[in-house]
């Protein structure tokens, strides 16, 4: 007889069970708790109580209902059904909570029950990331991938981990296979699109995320997008995304810090300066959002509201690029100069004389200014600007282009602010008249590179003059 009953609560249980699963499966979670609430009231202390439990703190870790997945997935433990599954839903119930050490106990547990868990391998394995335990935490993405080598998901995640190592050829590899899997997956297009950035191909970062939907990229998406695009001397397409940023996002002060920078890029010193102002407002302590006004106000003649913005920039590192760049900001020191606003300020407009008096710029330099203060222009070393623009191949940088081009449209401002001995017999009356319309950036960055090539290479050495040379005007 108590065999019959027992057999006839098993099929009665598997029965609610899998009622259970139709509902989850069909988005209907409320249902299902209210359901399984129910007969947890019905069965009271039975045997059916901890299975009952179990299947309850599942549905409400589907719900990111963390504490109440935990509180039920603990009373089905301590009511003796301490399963692998069930030690996996606290694990991912306390890692949701942010109680690492606990969810990694739970997880720990999970695995001595169940070492091939893929899900558990992969719970504590973002646990241990967290923690900072890197190797520890790719080793068990690759168990876990040993498990399921077709599970991309577990590929992108191990992919990120490489991203955060340093680990480039590795992390080139996973990503490079999980978007293949899954070119939707955001996470993943992002991470390879910063890989991208660090291995210097800008083209190709933009490919993986040109037609990702803004909406689904979010705010870290949209705006890493506008960068690469800047990167790429995609001005519009980088405004266009950093206004949908800044629509979407009102409140985010690093969405008006890159359009800001963007403006910048574009030459117009009005919008920067409007950008940046609702991004000191928003945070007044951001110190982007100050060196992109520093910049727009460096253009616009204010020299002492410039030096003013530079200083309270100084107070504190940069941020948007390491929002910008996630997990890849730890990998190698990425701060190209359109990642920061304050290289429009510091790299460009103080050598040009529009930078706040007194602003040393072997600060932001290094060592390409050991000479600073010597030469004809006091403060100006031309060589060690141009080895900041040009790479070692006579190329300007990528991520300098739109800088680049910012500093020829306001060449005529920028050439007003010049010393008397650097324009020679060049009246500035006439920077008015000047047209640089005809003048394109391949033609400017020609002539630059030529100057670069000759400063390089020294000056001529001394000799009798070649027959032919006497009284050339030339």
């Amino acid at each position: 007889m108590e065999e019959q009953q027992e057999q006839q609560a098993q099929q009665e249980l598997k029965a609610l069970m899998e009622e259970l699963d139709a509902l989850v499966d069909d988005g209907n979670h409320s249902r299902a708790l209210e359901l399984v609430g129910s007969v947890l009231q019905s069965v009271g202390t039975s045997e059916l109580r901890p299975q009952l439990l179990a299947r309850r703190a599942g549905i409400r870790l589907d719900l990111d209902d963390g504490e109440g997945a935990l509180e039920d997935g603990r009373e089905a433990i301590a009511r003796g059904l301490a399963t692998a599954e069930v030690f996996g839903v606290c694990g991912w119930a306390s890692f949701h909570l942010d109680k690492l050490e606990k969810a990694r106990q739970y997880f720990d547990r999970g695995l001595k029950l169940d070492g091939g868990d893929s899900s558990l391998l992969m719970g504590r394995a973002l646990v241990l990331a967290d923690l900072d335990e890197l190797d520890l935490a790719v080793a068990d993405l690759s168990r876990a991938l040993e498990e399921d080598p077709d599970d991309y998901h577990l590929r992108g995640i191990r992919g990120e981990i490489f991203l955060r190592m340093g680990a480039l050829k590795q992390a080139k590899k996973d990503l490079n296979a999980a978007f293949e899997a899954d070119p939707d997956d955001v996470d993943v297009a992002m991470n390879l699109a910063r890989y991208r950035l660090l291995a210097d191909e800008a083209d190709e970062a933009l490919a993986v995320l040109a037609d990702v939907d803004g909406d689904d990229l979010g705010l870290e998406g949209l705006l890493l997008r506008s960068h690469v695009r800047l990167q790429t001397s995609d001005v519009s397409g980088a405004r266009s995304d950093a206004i949908r940023a800044s629509n979407l996002f009102p409140d985010e002060a690093f969405a008006f810090v890159q359009l800001a920078t963007v403006e910048l890029a574009r030459g117009n010193q009005t919008l920067a300066s409007k950008a940046a102002e609702r991004a000191v407002l928003l945070d007044p302590s951001l110190s982007d959002a100050y060196a992109a006004r520093a910049t727009a106000r460096q253009l616009d003649g204010d020299v002492d509201g410039a030096k003013e913005d530079l200083e309270r920039a100084r107070r504190a590192p940069p941020e948007l690029p390491l929002f910008l760049m996630g997990p890849a900001a730890t990998a190698t020191p990425p701060l190209g100069a359109a990642f920061d606003p304050s290289n429009f300020a510091e790299q460009f407009g103080s050598f040009f004389g529009a930078g706040p008096e007194g602003f040393d710029p072997s600060e932001a330099f290094g060592k390409g200014f050991e000479g600073f203060g010597q030469g004809p222009l006091p403060g100006m070393n031309p060589l060690g600007m141009l080895d900041q623009i040009f790479d070692s191949s006579g190329n300007i940088r990528g991520p300098l282009k739109p800088i680049f081009e910012m500093a020829l449209k306001n060449a005529p401002k920028i050439m007003e602010t010049l010393p008397p001995e650097l324009l020679g017999d060049f009246d500035k009356g006439e920077l008015k008249e000047l047209d640089l319309s005809d003048l394109s950036p391949e033609d400017m960055e020609e002539r630059m590179r030529e100057v670069y090539q000759m400063l390089k290479s020294g000056p001529p050495e001394s000799g009798p003059p070649e027959p032919g040379d006497e009284g050339d005007d030339e």
